[in-house]
């Protein structure tokens, strides 16, 4: 956070603010993806709705595409105060805090309708203050990222059978590596930015994320297939500090949060209609789309859900998420 002098606030302003309106501030807001992605048009919406509402004494600097490293790297710069917010995600987080990695086990969810029950109900926010206990950063919001899928080079997915030795590319987090491991894959944790070198090399034969991670990665052009596995619902998030938090004042604080969960209320309302538009869009592209039956993989990886909850000591968590989804 930037703080500038400022001179000759306007009424409108003053009246916004009250009398801690004494400067302009400016967030540094990084995230991984390039600017095409909707996880950066949600940061672009949330600039605007921070600048608009405190009549322009709040100001979002957006550093998209990885400028500022990868997810790990920007989660731990907000985390230590050299950026005051990033994108980040639940696999990431299960970094500091263990459990945060059964929000992101393979096959867990009915629907995406059961994931908003979990994120955004009591399990979400026990973790969410878990998270703020022990490391201070503080989750504002939470994102629809989609269903995850495998892209390959030369080789079709049918089954879990097909993946023993592949070398695959993953998020650098471990519900992946644990995931992929079970699948008989080599998981091999690779910053979002390099994706596309690691692919075109051969450094990696395989990767799995979004349809919109796919296009917007180009991953038509180093790999062939995409297999929908759709073996994990995946989640994001605008994550800060609340040393940052608590450097604004009562408005603009109040105006930061409003902000982040009205632009993300709107991103999920739009994230299934977007996935059939990438969908299309790497279909043109000349990729084979492959469906592939879930049953096996969910049979081959129930186990894990299981043994990754009892390593994190989240076995209660699990439950609960489980039972959420008998609603």
């Amino acid at each position: 956070m930037t703080r500038h002098p400022h001179f000759g606030a306007t009424l409108g302003v003053a009246m916004l603010l009250g009398s801690t309106a004494l400067a302009d501030t400016t967030i540094r807001f990084a995230h991984h993806l390039p600017q095409s992605s909707e996880q950066h048009i949600a940061a672009e919406r949330f600039a605007e709705i921070v600048a608009d509402r405190s009549g322009g004494s709040l100001t979002v600097e957006i550093m998209p595409a990885g400028q500022m490293g990868g997810q790990r790297e920007i989660i731990e710069s907000v985390q230590i105060g050299t950026l005051d917010m990033g994108y980040g995600e639940s696999g990431l987080y299960a970094n500091y805090v263990p459990g945060f990695g059964i929000l992101t086990l393979p096959y867990l969810y009915n629907d995406p309708a059961h994931w908003r029950r979990v994120v955004m109900g009591e399990i979400g926010e026990q973790m969410a203050q878990e998270l703020q206990a022990q490391t201070g950063l503080v989750v504002l919001n939470w994102i629809e990222a989609g269903y995850r899928d495998t892209y390959t080079t030369g080789k079709v997915i049918t089954g879990p059978e097909d993946f023993e030795g592949l070398k695959i590319r993953v998020p650098e987090s471990p519900v992946f590596v644990e995931t992929f491991a079970a699948l008989g894959a080599q998981p091999t944790p690779i910053p979002s930015p390099e994706i596309y070198t690691a692919m075109q090399t051969g450094l990696v034969a395989a990767m799995e994320g979004t349809p919109e991670v796919g296009y917007i990665q180009r991953i038509y052009e180093v790999g062939d297939q995409l297999n929908k596995t759709r073996h994990i619902f995946f989640d994001g998030s605008f994550v800060t500090s609340q040393t940052f938090l608590d450097g604004l004042s009562d408005d603009e604080r109040q105006i930061v949060l409003d902000a982040a969960a009205e632009v993300a209320a709107q991103q999920r309302d739009e994230r299934a209609g977007r996935e059939d538009e990438w969908f299309a869009k790497l279909g043109e592209e000349g990729l084979a789309i492959n469906e592939v039956d879930a049953a096996p993989f969910r049979e081959k990886l129930a186990p894990l859900q299981d043994m990754f909850a009892q390593k994190a000591g989240a076995e209660a968590q699990l439950e609960a998420i489980r039972a959420e989804g008998t609603e």
